[in-house]
């Protein structure tokens, strides 16, 4: 669940027992859990009185690359969890650990390259089960962070060891019956195995290099085919088995598992730290789960040392909690974040008077009323591919009208674009990512109705903020995606 593209609120997951269930209900489900649990713990804490869920503020967190679309599912899942729309607030999790470095004592952060001192620029790398999530960003002058280069990541982390480990298990019997062995063995059990490989696979490159065979949990009907020898392992197998166990080799996992992993990320990050914007940073922060792990760390940190040798890597004492407790942390200063870079060019498309000079000629059409030519798809641009956007200032604001007269409503459709100046909708690049609509329902001022609408983009998910000018009344416009 950690990597959500293209996605949609009907998108099927099928469970243990072969059951069909939407995805929205089952990330609903675990939030609601998630919240009962927690105020049943408080209510406990206090004696019995509950807490006030109109004063609560919930703070979910998501990767960093996940799409507006993918935020808006998650912020619609919490409230479907029972959450008061105004009680949710989202978090990318490598700013959420970006926060949790500038609280660290003085001493552990001047023990990791003077990190969170103003005007120093670091980057932090969230290495989770799914994603490497990533964010670079600069301490201004008065302590709060602003990004400086776009969030990066790939759908690529501890989970991929998890998956190729259980291949090489598979690989490594030889003949028929295996396959037919490991088909009995039931998810519970194979979610066992993999929770036990999960765990030791942290302690894979410590210092304690005696333990180099360590065994693993596996499916009672693998351990009894093994035991009377109807299944065998090969004789080059990373795998051996011993007094009814499985062990594997942790010195070939180390070697060869762990290294295309690893190459995988540090690719995402030597993308950052050669971008223009990263120039002077000299701190990369490794946390997350998959940052435990002394082989993910030394492999990383050896990369970067070959490209980029006056950049330090650094790992705070718990990088599994930095995200967890820099989201508590954020959920108490919001503003802490002051501005973010545009990954696109966003805009709405729009219609204007036609011009030969200008338009071209396969956009034109007629108005059925006035008789007018009049060009299409027009991308008006909002915010640019690349800008700083800082939170809380004022957005540009754009003014539009409606085309026809009796018009009772205004459709404003919503298109990014990896260009910087896009003409039209319909160039390369550019993808209509949902639809705003505002109610216009007095008709007395025909077209000259004025429409007022910005775009606010520094916060953690897209917003929209419309105003009709014969009414002044302001929409905070509720994006209808194009998957949802």
């Amino acid at each position: 669940m950690h990597y959500l593209k293209g996605f949609h609120k009907e998108l099927l997951v099928e469970d243990q027992i072969g059951q069909q269930l939407p995805l929205f209900d089952i990330m609903s489900l675990f939030i609601k859990a998630l919240k009962d649990h927690c105020l049943k713990k408080l209510k406990l804490q206090n004696q019995g009185i509950a807490v006030d869920m109109n004063k609560t503020l919930f703070v979910v967190t998501v990767p960093a690359i996940w799409t507006d679309e993918a935020k808006k599912f998650m912020r619609d899942a919490a409230i479907e969890a029972g959450i008061g729309k105004r009680n949710v607030l989202l978090a990318l999790e490598p700013e959420a650990a970006a926060i949790y470095c500038l609280h660290l004592p003085e001493g552990q952060r001047k023990e990791m390259n003077d990190l969170g001192m103003k005007g120093e620029k670091f980057l932090v790398a969230d290495l989770g089960g799914g994603t490497a999530d990533l964010s670079a960003v600069e301490v201004d002058e008065t302590g709060c962070l602003k990004e400086i280069c776009p969030p990066l990541g790939d759908p690529v982390g501890g989970q991929k060891i998890n998956e190729a480990f259980l291949q090489v298990c598979h690989d490594s019997f030889e003949g028929k019956g295996w396959k037919e062995t490991f088909s009995k063995a039931t998810p519970v059990e194979m979610l066992k195995m993999e929770a036990d490989f999960e765990q030791k696979k942290v302690t894979i490159g410590s210092e304690d290099e005696s333990a180099e065979m360590i065994d693993v949990a596996i499916p009672a009907p693998v351990l009894d085919k093994l035991e009377d020898k109807s299944i065998r392992l090969k004789d080059n197998a990373y795998l051996s088995y011993q007094d009814r166990e499985l062990m594997f080799n942790s010195r070939r996992i180390r070697d060869n598992l762990f290294k295309e992993t690893c190459k995988v990320v540090y690719g995402t990050i030597r993308k950052v730290l050669n971008n223009t914007g990263a120039k002077g940073l000299k701190t990369v922060v490794l946390v997350g789960g998959f940052a435990e792990s002394p082989i993910v760390i030394e492999n990383i940190r050896q990369m970067i040392v070959n490209d980029f040798p006056e950049t330090k890597v650094v790992i705070p004492s718990s990088p599994f909690k930095a995200v967890l407790k820099g989201a508590v942390l954020f959920g108490h200063d919001p503003l802490i974040f002051r501005s973010r870079i545009s990954r696109e060019t966003f805009g709405i498309e729009t219609n204007v008077l036609f011009d030969e000079k200008v338009h071209d000629v396969s956009k034109k059409w007629k108005h059925k009323d006035t008789g007018e030519d009049w060009c299409k798809d027009i991308f008006s641009l909002h915010v640019r591919k690349g800008k700083s956007v800082i939170l809380g200032d004022k957005q540009p604001v754009k003014i539009y009208t409606p085309v026809y007269e009796n018009q009772t409503q205004m459709r404003f459709p919503i298109y990014t674009a990896t260009s910087l100046n896009p003409k039209y909708t319909t160039e390369d690049g550019c993808k209509h990512i949902g639809n705003i609509t505002v109610d216009i329902p007095d008709t007395t001022g025909g077209t000259k109705r004025k429409c007022e609408v910005s775009m606010i983009y520094g916060g953690t998910e897209l917003s929209v903020i419309a105003k009709d000018k014969t009414t002044e009344k302001e929409f905070n416009a509720d994006i209808q995606f194009c998957n949802m």
